[in-house]
């Protein structure tokens, strides 16, 4: 059904134009080119309203996806977390998990997914060793299994120390370069553990704790809840540098599951009666990755999902809007504010959109719902089962 709706869209948005051409053709005066003009906008508008225009920005795309179930058992190798490089092609470094979940910065990669070939063992002994790059400078990382420690050696030349590695493990064995290894001057972390994994001890994760279910009573004495879903082991996730700063939660309104989902519930608004609510929530990948920004509504029984983001405007002109809602009514009408963030070296400034109209992704419709917007203000009245949603400046 979603793909007749793209087909449907991608040729009933040239019925306007080929509406003007056909009044034009059959009436050609400057009258007619005016009255084809205005037909051509008539049109527009009336195919607009029946959600028939435009590209796929709301509907299933405001809803998370269908989540993925996690791993049984935690992986038994390195895994790489995330790469980046030094520059505009530069040299790879990346964050990995080693195979006892220790989280390591800096890794010398090459950007492939499989981590483990980057390290090198010195049998006997619980020391890793891999090339890295520290505060922007090559360096040796090396890391032991046992003491749960990251060392990074900072004042030999890289070149210089995998030919000594290399000569000392010739002559003397692992052994004798290990004990090599632990006297040279190091720049050493110790690492503490944390729902799985080992992670330096100034990381915030280790004094959070494991989430708990958070709470909000409405005014009108019902319990909105968020439930953490994620399980105590975070090796156990796609995503678990990510998971130790934020935890995604299913949100519950008087025990009833909802299928939306939040971060947190730092921000909640409600009507004066409470029977209107809204919550700024997530959009959820099947990892539980927040993927997108929503306001999460609740109102006459039934969830609705609208954008944090809108566009305005057309050609070089067009750009995005923040939306916030500021206000809640009981009778499901929202009132919301629109902006742009300007970014200095002093402060972030955040004025009023200049655009006089945007689209904004709604649940209710796949394209975006027009929205005239007065001194970077509107108000959007949710739609009942029965009527159509209405939208004022």
């Amino acid at each position: 059904m979603i793909v007749d709706r793209i087909t449907l869209r991608r040729y009933t948005q040239w019925l306007p134009f080929l509406a003007w051409v056909a009044i034009c053709v059959a009436w050609w005066s400057p009258l007619g080119v005016v009255v084809g003009l205005a037909a051509c906008l008539a049109l527009g508008g009336v195919l607009q309203r029946f959600d028939l225009v435009g590209d796929a920005v709301g509907g299933a795309q405001l809803r998370s996806r269908a989540t993925l179930p996690f791993a049984i058992w935690p992986p038994t190798h390195d895994v790489l977390l995330d790469w980046g490089e030094l520059g505009m092609g530069g040299p790879a470094y990346s964050t990995q998990m080693l195979r006892d979940g220790a989280i390591v910065e800096g890794v010398s990669t090459s950007g492939s997914h499989d981590a483990s070939g980057e390290w090198q063992e010195l049998a006997g002994s619980a020391l890793r060793v891999a090339s890295g790059y520290i505060d922007r400078s090559e360096a040796v990382i090396v890391y032991d299994e046992a003491d749960k420690r990251v060392m990074h050696l900072l004042t030999i030349v890289p070149s210089l120390f995998w030919q000594e590695l290399h000569e000392r493990r010739q002559l003397g064995g692992d052994a004798e370069a290990a004990m090599w290894l632990r006297d040279l001057p190091s720049r050493v972390t110790t690492l503490r553990p944390c729902r799985g994994l080992w992670l330096e001890q100034e990381h915030p994760a280790l004094a959070a704790g494991l989430p708990q279910a958070l709470r909000h009573v409405l005014p009108d004495g019902r319990v909105l809840q968020a439930i953490p879903l994620l399980p105590d082991d975070l090796r156990l996730t796609a995503h678990p540098t990510l998971f130790t700063r934020v935890c995604p939660y299913a949100l519950c309104l008087d025990g009833e599951a909802s299928d939306r989902h939040a971060c947190d519930l730092e921000t909640v608004i409600a009507s004066p009666s409470g029977r209107c609510v809204v919550v700024a929530g997530s959009v959820l990948d099947g990892d539980l990755r927040p993927i997108e920004g929503v306001w999460l509504v609740h109102w006459q029984g039934r969830w609705q999902a609208i954008g944090r983001r809108a566009m305005g405007g057309s050609g070089k002109a067009r750009s995005g809007a923040w939306i916030d809602v500021i206000e809640v009514g009981d009778d499901g009408r929202l009132r919301c504010e629109a902006y742009e963030e300007h970014w200095t070296f002093e402060a972030i400034t955040r004025i009023p959109t200049p655009h006089t109209a945007l689209a904004l992704p709604v649940e209710w419709r796949e394209t975006g719902l027009a929205v005239r917007v007065r001194d970077g203000r509107f108000s959007l009245r949710l739609p009942r089962a029965d009527q159509r949603p209405s939208v004022t400046g």
